[in-house]
């Protein structure tokens, strides 16, 4: 077009402007490419009264679609007016993409031959269109100038090369990703990118959405009832998103698509990229929707990017592309709450009680600690009901008075405890609003006061199961919990030792097993020593010499039928034959009040002695059978005291299971 034509149309436009009504906005500066587009829209009117064809100077660089604006807009409508496609109302001014030029641009496209034809004016219709106009045209604001319908390459590092480019399904998201209300930016499809020969440049994906699982459904309600907005993105760098509605989706026989453009996702040549697809819940759906399934295809063809050459590459070749979600409750509905024992949680031992005026009192004695987990919302614990198993019901032993919940050192609630059969007692818990927040695990202390401890020992354990607590969600809404706590036994007295490990070793020594021989099967000697503390607390205790006749501190009894301070074990397994012969142990006068009788010492209240005491297996038996070769441990059971005033004698046992109290594995003999 040379420039006096253009100059004698504008004229004719000013005149016509007049005649015509048509509207030119002229407030503050006005820019060449918007005075264009004016004079574009003036001549495509003209040319429609006068039946005549306008020929554009613009190109159109970027992609439009609905809710698109500005001086390109225009230039399209002007050329969807003059060719019979939109007929704009009256009073509507032009510049704004609309359903009505949607409408407009999809019969261009297929009188023009761009598939497909759905109304969406991406690199395929700006190429057709800018050819047609006879001008060049760029490929997009980040695009480089190029030759007609040629994408730019801004960002390839292989200019001039042809490549190709492999869409495959990522497996990570994997079907079934659960999509609660209200979510945002959720994962439900991984798309796998491998560039060959070129670097590709990825410039739109377009996506299926279907609703499967309910086939009276209509796929619309995707985006009706679940899901209000979808992105394509890169880790978490988002690339492209749209709202999804009428005016954003295609749909064409029940069947809908959105088409995400605009990208420019460089893939490395002989590399490959992960892009996700993810969307956002609405806040809300029917509850007829939860549990539904939906899924998100990739179409044949539905990745599109450009090579280094200019040529567009497609992928992937069918539509086998696909992830499946479900849409469920608010997530607040589907809070969990397990309930455990804590690995803090004290370990069975003796306690002596003391406190009070009659000396026979523990108060806030920490017995066990419970875990409280949740997942998916924050869980308010309002009552709590804890058990409390006691050895017996003999009035004169000790009870439970009181039970106390401590988060740390704050006081959650206090309890009275009730006798509810012979042996058993509950503390209820009402109105504690524990708050444990969401996807976190906090633990409650557990303790009691106990009153009216005795010399005969009593033995206490707390638990609770899922039945015990009630629990509500964010919502006000029940929360059932899962899982139990079992505290480990405590044993009480009024008197008695406090006893603690210090150290414990194991050693073999001597001559392996051989070849068999008379008496010289073995000549080897297993040796286990615990240095063991004991304090006398609540009063003076006596305890017995190696010598002693009728209670030894420590016990080793061969035949099984008395009192045995330890156990050996072959291969884990207790064993009932290699025994010790003897055990040898040293009481320091250290602490200690002068000898009483031949047998024992008196550990005076208060005062504590630590004592060496060592069990020995030969390698063989004194039958000259050998020991079993094996792996050996030993485990300390307990020990023997009484009482300095009453002398009946006692035993403390707490250790019998504990691993702490048992020795490293040998190989023996």
């Amino acid at each position: 077009m040379i420039k006096s034509r253009i100059a004698k149309i504008a004229g004719l436009a000013v005149g016509a402007t007049v005649a015509l009504g048509a509207f030119v906005p002229m407030a503050g500066a006005v820019t060449v490419a918007e005075l264009q587009a004016q004079i574009n829209a003036l001549m495509a009117q003209l040319a429609a009264l006068q039946g005549t064809t306008v020929t554009t100077s613009t190109a159109i660089n970027s992609n439009l679609t609905v809710g698109s604006t500005g001086a390109e807009v225009t230039t399209l409508q002007s050329a969807l007016v003059t060719q019979g496609h939109l007929v704009m109302p009256a009073g509507v001014s032009m510049g704004y993409f609309g359903s009505l030029t949607r409408a407009a641009v999809a019969k261009w496209q297929a009188a023009n031959g761009v598939a497909p034809a759905v109304g969406y004016f991406g690199p395929l219709s700006r190429a057709k269109f800018n050819a047609s106009t006879g001008v060049t045209g760029t490929t997009g604001t980040t695009g480089t100038t190029g030759t007609t319908g040629v994408t730019g390459t801004t960002g390839i590092t292989t200019p001039g090369v042809e490549g190709t480019i492999t869409v495959t399904l990522n497996p990570s998201p994997a079907n079934g990703t659960k999509l609660y209300e209200g979510d945002v930016k959720k994962a439900v499809l991984g798309i796998k990118l491998e560039a060959k020969i070129s670097d590709i440049k990825v410039e739109r994906v377009k996506l299926d959405l279907d609703e499967t699982g309910n086939t009276a459904t209509a796929d619309s309600a995707f985006y009706n009832k679940a899901v209000q907005k979808i992105y394509i993105m890169d880790g978490s760098t988002i690339l492209a998103s749209s709202d999804l509605n009428s005016s954003t989706v295609v749909e064409e026989s029940n069947e809908i698509s959105i088409t995400l453009s605009g990208m420019s996702f460089v893939v490395p040549k002989d590399t490959t990229k992960i892009l996700t697809v993810a969307v956002d819940a609405r806040s809300s759906w029917d509850s007829t929707y939860n549990t539904d399934s939906w899924t998100i295809t990739i179409p044949a063809d539905g990745v599109r990017g450009v090579d280094g050459a200019g040529v567009n590459q497609y992928g992937p070749t069918a539509a086998t592309a696909a992830r499946s979600f479900t849409t469920e409750d608010e997530i607040a509905d589907t809070a969990t709450l397990a309930i455990s024992l804590s690995s803090s949680s004290p370990k069975t031992q003796a306690v002596v009680c003391t406190a009070g005026t009659d000396e026979d009192e523990c108060d806030g004695l920490e017995v066990a600690k419970f875990d409280f987990k949740t997942t998916k919302d924050n869980v308010t614990i309002t009552d709590f009901v804890l058990d409390i198993l006691r050895s017996n019901d003999d009035t004169a032993n000790a009870t439970a008075t009181t039970a106390y919940l401590y988060d740390g050192s704050t006081l959650v609630g206090s309890a009275s405890g009730v006798g509810t059969s012979a042996t058993a007692m509950t503390a209820t818990f009402t109105d504690i609003d524990w708050v444990v927040s969401k996807d976190t695990t906090k633990t409650l202390s557990i303790r009691l006061d106990i009153d009216d401890a005795a010399l005969t020992n009593q033995t206490f354990v707390v638990s609770t199961d899922a039945g015990d607590t009630t629990a509500e969600n964010s919502n006000g809404n029940t929360v059932t919990a899962t899982g139990s706590a079992d505290g480990q036994t405590f044993n009480i007295r009024n008197v008695g030792p406090e006893v603690t490990l210090v150290s414990k070793s194991i050693t073999t020594a001597g001559v392996p097993q051989g070849a068999p021989a008379a008496n010289l099967t073995s000549t080897s000697t297993l040796t286990a020593t615990f240095n063991v503390k004991i304090k006398a607390v609540g009063g003076d205790l006596t305890i017995g010499t190696v010598a002693s006749t009728s209670a030894p501190l420590f016990g080793e009894d061969v035949a099984n039928d008395g009192f045995n301070s330890f156990e050996l074990l072959e291969d884990g397994v207790a064993s009932d034959t290699d025994l010790a012969t003897s055990t040898s142990f040293s009481i320091s006068t250290t602490d200690t009040t002068a000898a009483t009788g031949a047998n024992g010492r008196v550990l005076a209240e208060n005062k504590e002695t630590t004592i060496a005491v060592t069990y020995q297996v030969p390698g063989r038996l004194a039958t000259d059978v050998a020991a079993t070769r094996a792996i050996y441990a030993v485990q300390f059971k307990g020990l023997q005291w009484f009482n300095a005033t009453t002398g009946t004698v006692q035993t403390t046992t707490f250790m019998t299971n504990e691993l702490d109290w048992r020795t490293a594995d040998v190989s023996f003999p």
